[in-house]
């Protein structure tokens, strides 16, 4: 699943520079196969870093995942392209990594409920000793009185 669609894309860094970004065959459109693998491979490396998080798929995307995954795609295709990548390409591909390495250590959340980090009960541990037995150092199992 990824996390941003073509038109997120769009929206987002314009029509142009997806155009130049993902016209390979010089054909004047945005070439939303290449598009999608870039998309595709960046929602990957998005869940390299939710996985230890959160259960996935994510039922609901946060947008600030659809703005990293745009950015890390951007960064992606332009590292590909005859556009370069432009220190604001760069910056944006950084804070998103930041931010993400920051997602992965729960120091920013998503906001969302179906988290592998949160308490259901279910593994706890309970110790017991019903008969008041004392264990000594010397493995002496001896009886206490009360």
């Amino acid at each position: 699943m990824n996390y941003a669609t073509v038109s997120d894309f769009i929206l987002r860094v314009g029509e142009l520079d997806a155009i130049e970004l993902t016209d390979r065959d010089r054909t004047g459109s945005v070439d939303t196969t290449v598009l999608n693998v870039a998309l595709s491979d960046s929602s990957s490396q998005i869940d390299g870093y939710l996985s230890a998080r959160y259960e996935l798929p994510l039922l609901d995307i946060p947008q600030n995942l659809v703005r990293i995954c745009c950015d890390l795609t951007r960064y992606r295709l332009a590292s590909m392209s005859q556009v370069g990548n432009t220190d604001e390409i760069i910056e944006r591909y950084k804070l998103s990594l930041k931010e993400l390495e920051a997602i992965a250590k729960g120091q920013i959340s998503l906001g969302i409920a179906n988290s592998n980090t949160e308490d259901d009960g279910d593994n706890g541990v309970m110790f017991t000793n019903p008969k008041n037995r004392v264990f000594s150092r010397d493995n002496e199992n001896r009886t206490r009185t009360c």
